[in-house]
Protein backbone atom coordinates (compact mmCIF):
# COMPACT_ATOMS: atom_id res chain seq x y z
CA UNK A 1 0.00 0.00 0.00
CA UNK A 2 1.00 3.76 -0.54
CA UNK A 3 2.62 5.63 2.25
CA UNK A 4 -0.05 7.67 3.55
CA UNK A 5 0.26 11.69 4.64
CA UNK A 6 -1.27 12.91 8.16
CA UNK A 7 1.03 15.45 8.89
CA UNK A 8 -1.24 18.28 7.66
CA UNK A 9 -0.52 20.68 10.14
CA UNK A 10 3.23 20.42 9.60
CA UNK A 11 2.37 21.43 5.68
CA UNK A 12 -0.19 20.58 3.14
CA UNK A 13 0.07 19.32 -0.65
CA UNK A 14 -0.79 22.48 -3.16
CA UNK A 15 -4.30 21.97 -4.28
CA UNK A 16 -4.49 21.28 -8.18
CA UNK A 17 -5.92 24.62 -8.79
CA UNK A 18 -3.37 26.72 -6.98
CA UNK A 19 -0.86 24.65 -9.11
CA UNK A 20 -2.60 25.54 -12.20
CA UNK A 21 -3.14 29.45 -11.28
CA UNK A 22 0.72 29.39 -10.20
CA UNK A 23 1.86 27.72 -13.66
CA UNK A 24 -0.13 30.17 -15.95
CA UNK A 25 1.35 32.97 -13.56
CA UNK A 26 4.66 30.95 -14.84
CA UNK A 27 4.36 30.91 -18.63
CA UNK A 28 2.89 34.38 -19.21
CA UNK A 29 4.29 38.01 -19.47
CA UNK A 30 3.57 38.92 -15.87
CA UNK A 31 7.48 37.92 -14.46
CA UNK A 32 8.01 42.15 -14.28
CA UNK A 33 9.14 43.44 -10.69
CA UNK A 34 6.12 45.01 -9.02
CA UNK A 35 7.74 47.54 -8.22
CA UNK A 36 8.65 48.69 -11.35
CA UNK A 37 5.14 50.34 -12.55
CA UNK A 38 7.43 52.35 -15.71
CA UNK A 39 5.94 49.51 -18.09
CA UNK A 40 3.69 46.86 -18.94
CA UNK A 41 5.49 43.57 -17.53
CA UNK A 42 5.70 45.32 -13.86
CA UNK A 43 2.32 47.04 -14.11
CA UNK A 44 1.14 43.56 -14.99
CA UNK A 45 2.52 42.25 -11.65
CA UNK A 46 1.89 44.77 -9.75
CA UNK A 47 -1.92 44.82 -10.63
CA UNK A 48 -2.04 40.59 -10.07
CA UNK A 49 -0.45 41.24 -6.40
CA UNK A 50 -2.78 44.15 -5.53
CA UNK A 51 -5.95 42.07 -6.35
CA UNK A 52 -4.55 39.16 -4.33
CA UNK A 53 -4.32 41.45 -1.25
CA UNK A 54 -7.36 42.40 -2.00
CA UNK A 55 -8.58 38.90 -1.80
CA UNK A 56 -6.62 37.73 1.18
CA UNK A 57 -7.91 41.19 3.23
CA UNK A 58 -11.61 40.61 2.23
CA UNK A 59 -11.63 36.44 3.73
CA UNK A 60 -10.85 37.87 6.88
CA UNK A 61 -13.13 41.33 6.55
CA UNK A 62 -9.77 43.61 6.36
CA UNK A 63 -9.26 46.59 4.32
CA UNK A 64 -6.38 45.52 1.25
CA UNK A 65 -3.97 47.99 2.81
CA UNK A 66 -4.11 46.65 5.84
CA UNK A 67 -2.00 43.30 4.40
CA UNK A 68 1.45 43.21 4.46
CA UNK A 69 2.93 40.26 2.48
CA UNK A 70 5.56 38.40 4.12
CA UNK A 71 7.96 35.05 3.87
CA UNK A 72 5.33 33.25 5.83
CA UNK A 73 3.79 33.26 9.11
CA UNK A 74 7.02 33.10 11.33
CA UNK A 75 8.61 36.46 9.72
CA UNK A 76 5.03 38.10 10.24
CA UNK A 77 4.74 36.78 14.15
CA UNK A 78 8.18 38.57 14.37
CA UNK A 79 7.25 41.49 12.73
CA UNK A 80 4.06 41.89 14.91
CA UNK A 81 5.58 41.37 18.17
CA UNK A 82 9.03 42.95 17.57
CA UNK A 83 7.46 46.04 15.20
CA UNK A 84 4.30 46.51 17.82
CA UNK A 85 6.68 46.47 21.00
CA UNK A 86 9.54 48.47 19.95
CA UNK A 87 7.34 51.13 18.22
CA UNK A 88 4.94 51.51 20.95
CA UNK A 89 6.23 50.87 24.19
CA UNK A 90 6.21 53.52 26.36
CA UNK A 91 7.26 53.80 30.17
CA UNK A 92 3.91 53.02 31.66
CA UNK A 93 3.42 50.12 28.39
CA UNK A 94 6.15 47.71 28.97
CA UNK A 95 4.47 44.43 29.43
CA UNK A 96 3.53 41.65 27.05
CA UNK A 97 0.94 38.54 27.47
CA UNK A 98 1.58 35.46 25.68
CA UNK A 99 1.29 31.61 26.48
CA UNK A 100 3.91 28.74 27.43
CA UNK A 101 1.66 27.21 24.53
CA UNK A 102 2.70 29.61 21.74
CA UNK A 103 4.86 28.39 18.89
CA UNK A 104 8.70 28.98 19.07
CA UNK A 105 8.38 32.01 16.88
CA UNK A 106 6.26 33.96 18.97
CA UNK A 107 7.83 32.45 22.30
CA UNK A 108 11.54 33.47 20.93
CA UNK A 109 10.79 37.27 20.02
CA UNK A 110 8.54 37.98 23.10
CA UNK A 111 12.00 36.39 24.90
CA UNK A 112 14.28 39.30 22.59
CA UNK A 113 12.15 41.88 24.03
CA UNK A 114 12.47 40.83 27.52
CA UNK A 115 16.82 41.08 26.67
CA UNK A 116 15.66 44.91 25.76
CA UNK A 117 13.83 45.55 28.85
CA UNK A 118 10.22 44.55 28.95
CA UNK A 119 8.23 42.29 31.19
CA UNK A 120 7.64 38.80 29.51
CA UNK A 121 4.28 37.24 31.16
CA UNK A 122 3.71 33.85 29.75
CA UNK A 123 0.73 32.03 31.11
CA UNK A 124 0.69 28.29 31.35
CA UNK A 125 -2.65 26.85 29.17
CA UNK A 126 -5.29 24.27 30.58
CA UNK A 127 -5.33 20.76 30.39
CA UNK A 128 -6.77 21.25 27.47
CA UNK A 129 -3.96 23.17 25.92
CA UNK A 130 -5.76 26.76 25.48
CA UNK A 131 -6.16 30.02 27.75
CA UNK A 132 -8.38 30.22 30.41
CA UNK A 133 -10.39 33.48 30.20
CA UNK A 134 -10.63 34.21 33.58
CA UNK A 135 -6.72 33.93 34.31
CA UNK A 136 -6.52 36.10 31.43
CA UNK A 137 -8.39 38.76 32.70
CA UNK A 138 -6.64 38.68 35.97
CA UNK A 139 -3.16 38.87 34.74
CA UNK A 140 -3.49 42.03 32.45
CA UNK A 141 -3.03 45.36 34.43
CA UNK A 142 -2.17 48.69 33.44
CA UNK A 143 0.98 48.23 32.00
CA UNK A 144 0.08 45.43 29.74
CA UNK A 145 1.14 46.83 26.20
CA UNK A 146 0.97 43.34 23.95
CA UNK A 147 -1.24 40.24 23.92
CA UNK A 148 -0.13 37.67 21.82
CA UNK A 149 -2.29 34.05 21.33
CA UNK A 150 -2.18 31.42 18.96
CA UNK A 151 -5.93 30.31 16.95
CA UNK A 152 -5.40 26.98 16.84
CA UNK A 153 -2.64 24.99 18.39
CA UNK A 154 -0.62 22.70 15.84
CA UNK A 155 0.49 20.44 17.89
CA UNK A 156 -3.01 19.43 20.16
CA UNK A 157 -5.28 21.31 18.09
CA UNK A 158 -6.79 23.53 21.24
CA UNK A 159 -8.85 26.21 20.11
CA UNK A 160 -8.27 29.71 21.99
CA UNK A 161 -11.39 32.04 22.45
CA UNK A 162 -9.92 34.76 20.66
CA UNK A 163 -13.54 37.02 20.07
CA UNK A 164 -13.62 37.20 23.97
CA UNK A 165 -9.53 37.48 24.04
CA UNK A 166 -10.04 40.39 21.66
CA UNK A 167 -12.85 42.15 23.72
CA UNK A 168 -11.22 42.18 26.76
CA UNK A 169 -8.02 43.37 25.45
CA UNK A 170 -10.01 46.37 23.13
CA UNK A 171 -11.85 47.55 26.45
CA UNK A 172 -8.29 47.30 28.19
CA UNK A 173 -6.82 49.27 25.52
CA UNK A 174 -4.88 46.91 25.23
CA UNK A 175 -3.45 45.21 21.30
CA UNK A 176 -4.01 41.54 20.41
CA UNK A 177 -1.59 40.07 18.21
CA UNK A 178 -3.17 36.50 16.96
CA UNK A 179 -0.96 33.67 15.44
CA UNK A 180 -3.38 32.20 13.08
CA UNK A 181 -0.63 30.31 10.82
CA UNK A 182 -3.05 26.58 11.88
CA UNK A 183 -6.34 28.45 12.02
CA UNK A 184 -6.69 30.25 8.91
CA UNK A 185 -9.04 28.72 6.35
CA UNK A 186 -9.95 25.79 8.79
CA UNK A 187 -12.29 28.14 10.94
CA UNK A 188 -13.69 31.59 10.12
CA UNK A 189 -11.95 34.81 11.84
CA UNK A 190 -13.47 38.38 11.16
CA UNK A 191 -10.73 40.18 12.80
CA UNK A 192 -12.91 43.24 13.52
CA UNK A 193 -15.17 41.02 15.55
CA UNK A 194 -12.60 39.57 17.30
CA UNK A 195 -11.13 42.93 17.70
CA UNK A 196 -7.88 41.93 16.47
CA UNK A 197 -5.12 44.29 15.94
CA UNK A 198 -2.86 42.05 14.35
CA UNK A 199 -2.73 38.71 12.55
CA UNK A 200 -0.19 36.16 11.26
CA UNK A 201 -0.97 34.13 7.62
CA UNK A 202 0.51 31.49 6.71
CA UNK A 203 -0.59 29.67 3.17
CA UNK A 204 1.21 26.51 3.02
CA UNK A 205 -1.04 25.34 5.86
CA UNK A 206 -3.99 25.32 3.62
CA UNK A 207 -2.57 23.72 0.42
CA UNK A 208 -0.86 27.37 -0.63
CA UNK A 209 2.71 27.37 -1.51
CA UNK A 210 5.46 27.73 1.23
CA UNK A 211 7.63 30.90 1.68
CA UNK A 212 4.48 33.45 1.49
CA UNK A 213 2.30 34.57 3.94
CA UNK A 214 1.16 37.88 5.42
CA UNK A 215 0.81 40.08 8.14
CA UNK A 216 -2.75 41.76 9.17
CA UNK A 217 -1.94 45.12 10.85
CA UNK A 218 -5.53 47.00 11.84
CA UNK A 219 -5.08 50.43 10.27
CA UNK A 220 -7.05 52.10 13.11
CA UNK A 221 -5.86 50.97 16.24
CA UNK A 222 -2.59 50.25 15.41
CA UNK A 223 -1.34 52.36 12.03
CA UNK A 224 1.93 51.87 11.97
CA UNK A 225 4.98 49.38 13.70
CA UNK A 226 8.83 49.36 13.39
CA UNK A 227 10.28 47.81 10.44
CA UNK A 228 12.66 44.83 11.26
CA UNK A 229 13.95 44.48 8.24
CA UNK A 230 15.99 47.34 6.02
CA UNK A 231 16.80 48.11 2.54
CA UNK A 232 13.72 49.15 1.02
CA UNK A 233 10.24 51.10 0.60
CA UNK A 234 8.01 47.86 -0.18
CA UNK A 235 5.13 46.93 1.60
CA UNK A 236 4.16 50.65 3.14
CA UNK A 237 8.23 50.54 4.24
CA UNK A 238 7.34 47.88 6.80
CA UNK A 239 8.70 44.87 5.05
CA UNK A 240 11.29 45.86 2.03
CA UNK A 241 11.95 43.13 -0.69
CA UNK A 242 11.14 42.37 -4.12
CA UNK A 243 7.64 40.57 -3.85
CA UNK A 244 7.04 37.09 -4.98
CA UNK A 245 4.57 37.17 -7.50
CA UNK A 246 3.63 34.00 -8.02
CA UNK A 247 3.53 32.63 -4.38
CA UNK A 248 1.35 35.39 -3.33
CA UNK A 249 -1.36 34.82 -6.32
CA UNK A 250 -0.82 31.19 -5.19
CA UNK A 251 -2.00 32.21 -1.49
CA UNK A 252 -4.95 33.99 -3.03
CA UNK A 253 -5.77 31.05 -4.77
CA UNK A 254 -5.53 28.71 -1.56
CA UNK A 255 -7.62 31.52 0.24
CA UNK A 256 -10.66 31.68 -2.41
CA UNK A 257 -10.44 27.70 -1.97
CA UNK A 258 -10.69 27.51 1.61
CA UNK A 259 -13.76 29.88 1.72
CA UNK A 260 -15.43 27.36 -0.50
CA UNK A 261 -14.30 24.55 1.18
CA UNK A 262 -14.16 25.65 5.15
CA UNK A 263 -17.38 23.80 6.45
CA UNK A 264 -17.21 20.93 4.28
CA UNK A 265 -13.06 20.71 5.12
CA UNK A 266 -14.58 20.34 8.62
CA UNK A 267 -17.11 17.81 8.29
CA UNK A 268 -14.63 15.80 6.74
CA UNK A 269 -12.21 16.09 9.40
CA UNK A 270 -14.22 15.47 11.84
CA UNK A 271 -15.43 12.00 10.26
CA UNK A 272 -11.89 11.15 10.11
CA UNK A 273 -11.13 11.48 13.36
CA UNK A 274 -14.19 9.80 14.35
CA UNK A 275 -13.17 6.92 12.12
CA UNK A 276 -9.99 6.90 14.11
CA UNK A 277 -10.68 7.07 17.59
CA UNK A 278 -13.62 4.61 17.36
CA UNK A 279 -11.14 1.72 16.06
CA UNK A 280 -8.72 2.90 18.93
CA UNK A 281 -11.37 2.16 21.50
CA UNK A 282 -10.21 0.06 24.16
CA UNK A 283 -6.53 0.45 23.32
CA UNK A 284 -4.88 0.28 27.10
CA UNK A 285 -2.52 2.91 28.46
CA UNK A 286 -3.33 5.64 25.97
CA UNK A 287 -4.57 9.71 26.27
CA UNK A 288 -5.83 12.06 23.98
CA UNK A 289 -4.11 15.27 24.59
CA UNK A 290 -7.16 17.88 24.20
CA UNK A 291 -10.49 16.12 23.17
CA UNK A 292 -12.94 18.71 24.14
CA UNK A 293 -15.17 20.44 21.95
CA UNK A 294 -12.72 23.55 21.54
CA UNK A 295 -10.20 21.16 19.59
CA UNK A 296 -10.06 21.26 15.86
CA UNK A 297 -11.13 17.90 14.55
CA UNK A 298 -7.82 17.85 11.88
CA UNK A 299 -5.21 17.85 14.56
CA UNK A 300 -4.99 14.42 17.04
CA UNK A 301 -2.62 14.22 19.49
CA UNK A 302 -2.26 10.87 21.56
CA UNK A 303 -0.06 10.07 24.16
CA UNK A 304 1.22 6.31 25.58
CA UNK A 305 2.00 5.43 28.60
CA UNK A 306 5.51 3.99 29.11
CA UNK A 307 6.47 4.20 25.10
CA UNK A 308 8.27 5.77 22.76
CA UNK A 309 6.95 8.05 20.25
CA UNK A 310 10.16 7.41 18.17
CA UNK A 311 9.64 3.66 17.94
CA UNK A 312 5.84 4.42 17.19
CA UNK A 313 6.33 5.89 14.35
CA UNK A 314 8.82 3.89 12.77
CA UNK A 315 7.03 0.78 13.37
CA UNK A 316 3.87 2.25 11.75
CA UNK A 317 6.77 3.11 8.55
CA UNK A 318 3.81 3.61 5.98
CA UNK A 319 1.91 5.99 7.52
CA UNK A 320 3.62 10.12 7.58
CA UNK A 321 3.05 11.91 11.44
CA UNK A 322 5.26 13.42 13.36
CA UNK A 323 6.16 13.53 16.86
CA UNK A 324 4.90 17.44 17.17
CA UNK A 325 5.73 20.19 15.67
CA UNK A 326 7.76 19.69 12.74
CA UNK A 327 9.74 23.29 13.17
CA UNK A 328 11.08 21.26 16.27
CA UNK A 329 10.97 17.73 15.45
CA UNK A 330 14.18 17.37 15.26
CA UNK A 331 15.02 18.36 18.85
CA UNK A 332 15.34 15.99 21.64
CA UNK A 333 13.67 17.99 23.94
CA UNK A 334 10.12 17.04 25.18
CA UNK A 335 7.46 19.52 23.43
CA UNK A 336 7.34 22.31 25.85
CA UNK A 337 3.53 22.36 24.63
CA UNK A 338 2.99 19.00 26.21
CA UNK A 339 5.15 20.11 29.25
CA UNK A 340 3.10 23.47 29.70
CA UNK A 341 -0.47 21.49 29.25
CA UNK A 342 1.12 19.57 32.70
CA UNK A 343 0.98 16.32 30.75
CA UNK A 344 3.20 13.12 32.98
CA UNK A 345 6.61 12.68 31.40
CA UNK A 346 5.14 9.04 30.32
CA UNK A 347 2.63 10.01 27.87
CA UNK A 348 4.66 13.29 26.30
CA UNK A 349 7.37 10.69 25.65
CA UNK A 350 4.95 8.23 23.73
CA UNK A 351 3.30 11.40 22.15
CA UNK A 352 2.51 11.52 18.43
CA UNK A 353 0.48 13.00 16.13
CA UNK A 354 -1.85 12.54 13.68
CA UNK A 355 -3.49 15.47 11.46
CA UNK A 356 -5.90 14.75 8.37
CA UNK A 357 -6.49 17.01 5.82
CA UNK A 358 -8.74 17.55 3.02
CA UNK A 359 -6.79 14.63 1.03
CA UNK A 360 -7.83 12.46 3.35
CA UNK A 361 -9.66 9.35 3.17
CA UNK A 362 -11.58 7.58 5.92
CA UNK A 363 -10.26 4.33 4.26
CA UNK A 364 -6.59 5.85 4.96
CA UNK A 365 -7.88 7.13 8.71
CA UNK A 366 -9.38 3.72 9.44
CA UNK A 367 -6.09 1.69 8.12
CA UNK A 368 -3.90 4.59 10.34
CA UNK A 369 -5.58 3.85 13.34
CA UNK A 370 -5.68 -0.20 12.61
CA UNK A 371 -1.55 0.11 11.96
CA UNK A 372 -1.16 2.67 15.20
CA UNK A 373 -3.40 0.08 17.50
CA UNK A 374 -1.10 -2.97 16.40
CA UNK A 375 1.92 -0.84 16.75
CA UNK A 376 1.12 -0.19 20.30
CA UNK A 377 0.02 -3.35 21.34
CA UNK A 378 2.90 -4.80 20.12
CA UNK A 379 5.54 -2.34 21.46
CA UNK A 380 3.50 -3.30 24.91
CA UNK A 381 3.93 -7.07 24.70
CA UNK A 382 7.56 -6.40 24.03
CA UNK A 383 7.97 -4.39 27.19
CA UNK A 384 6.00 -7.25 29.05
CA UNK A 385 2.78 -5.21 28.98
CA UNK A 386 -0.68 -6.49 28.05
Amino acid sequence: MQDIYLDYASTTPLAEEVVAEMAILMSDNSFGNPSATDHLFGKQAYELIENARLEVASFINALPDEIIWTSGATEANNLAILGLSRFKATDSKRQIISSFAEHKSVIEPCKQLEKEGLELLLLSPNANGSIDINEFEKAISAKTLLVSFMHINNEVGSINDIKSIGKICRKSNIFFHVDAAQGIGKLPIDVKDCDIDLMSLSAHKIYGPKGIGALFIDKESVGRIEPILSGGGQERALRPGTLATVQIIGMASAYRIAKDKMADDHDHLTACRTVFLDNCKGLRGIQINSNSDDTFPGILSIGVKGLHAESIIYDMRTIAVSRGSACTSDNEEPSHVLKAMGLAQDFINGTVRFSFGRNTTLEDAQFASELYRNSVNRLNRLRGKK
